[in-house]
Order: C-alpha cells, then structure tokens, then sequence
C-alpha cells in the first residue's frame, strides 16, 4: 500500500533506520505499550462504578446504583432517591391468572397502574407505552409527565420474572425532573442517576 509523502516516513521506516539490537527494543516497547492500553481499556469498560445491592426476598434481584443516591427505608423492595432530583422504586408485580404468553396481559394491567398513577399525581399525561426488555427480561414500559409545575417525569416499567407462567414479578418507577437529568419525560431512565438502576437491574442475586 502506497503512503502519501506527507505521512512518511512511516513507523516502519523509521525502525528500518535502527540498528537492530535498538529496532527489536523499540518493537518490544510497542507491544508493551499496546498490551498495556488494551488492558486498561477493558478494564475501564468492565468496572462496576457505584454501589451493588442484592435483594433475596420476597423476589431476588440485583442492581448497581451511583454514588449521590440515598436508600430509603419504607414498604417498597428497594427505594433510591436523591431529593428533589429524581428516585427509583422497586415495588411488588402481582398479575392476575392469564392464558397464553404474559404479554398479552401485561397492556391491561398497564391500564389499571396509569389509574393507580393518578391518584398520586393528578395531572399526570400518558406519553408512550410499548414492550421494554431489561436484561433478557421482557416487559411494558409507560412514559410519562407527572406534573407541569414543578416539572416532572417518570417511567414505570412492569417486569414479570423470566418464567413461563409467571405471575410475579417487580413494578420499576422512575421520577426525575430537569435538575435530575430529564429535559423530557423520554429522558427517565436513559439519561440521568435513575439510569444506572434501571439498566443493571437483574432478577436473581448475581450481577453481570
């Protein structure tokens, strides 16, 4: 392959110009160089930041949560926040007896949570709504704007358990406004603290 003259001289070039003993040197500090950067590079992607909790009981789940989250002690599986930011809830999914595969159920009873949303949050307008899958766990998902004054938006994400049959499984809400990361309500969950949850959230006690 031809190198235009304004690239060269080439690294080769430039080894060939080496006495040997210097050229196998200066080769062997390349690969060094080039394991060392590889290595940290998988080691920066792979690292866990934030802190690990593990849930066993009623239902067994695993998730990540960054530093600046407070826990909250109360009914609710798991509750983060940071106040007036945003907050992450991990509450109890109870479906009623179906026939057929959970998806088919899970839009009725998204109905029946917009309502239950409501009596919290008044005002509340329904944004979207579709499938969501969460670590190989399939799901609905329910965006939406809390409220306009203050500004609020959340995500609530119905997560049966990855079992044929199952009726059990974990209401995930998120609440975040602008100063927790959520310009918009398409924003819970992708952007922002409540992210890091939301995406590590695993049914069972280990994490990936």
């Amino acid at each position: 392959m031809l190198v235009a003259p304004p690239h060269r001289p080439t690294l080769k070039e430039e080894l060939t110009g080496l006495p040997k003993r210097l050229r196998i040197a200066a080769i062997a500090a390349l690969a060094l160089l080039a394991v060392v950067a590889i290595f940290l590079l998988a080691g920066g992607a792979s690292a866990e930041s934030g802190t690990r909790v593990v849930v066993k009981e009623p239902i067994a789940f695993n998730l990540r949560y960054p530093d600046g989250m407070e826990r909250v002690e109360d009914d609710a599986l798991l509750h983060l926040q940071r106040p007036g930011k945003d907050e992450f809830t991990v509450e109890r999914l109870e479906l009623p007896a179906y026939t057929g595969d959970v998806g088919g159920v899970l839009p009725g009873e998204a109905s029946r949570e917009v309502e239950r949303l409501r009596e919290r949050f008044p005002n509340l307008e329904l944004v979207e709504e579709g499938k969501v899958r969460i670590n190989r766990a399939a799901g609905y998902s329910l965006v939406f704007r809390a409220s306009r004054s203050p500004r609020m938006y959340g995500r609530l994400v119905l997560l049966p358990e990855p079992v044929p049959g199952s009726r059990t499984g974990v209401k995930l809400l998120m609440l975040a406004t602008p100063a927790g990361g959520a310009g918009k309500a398409r924003d819970v969950g992708t952007s922002g603290a409540v992210k890091t949850p939301y995406r590590s959230f695993r049914f069972g006690t280990e994490g990936p």
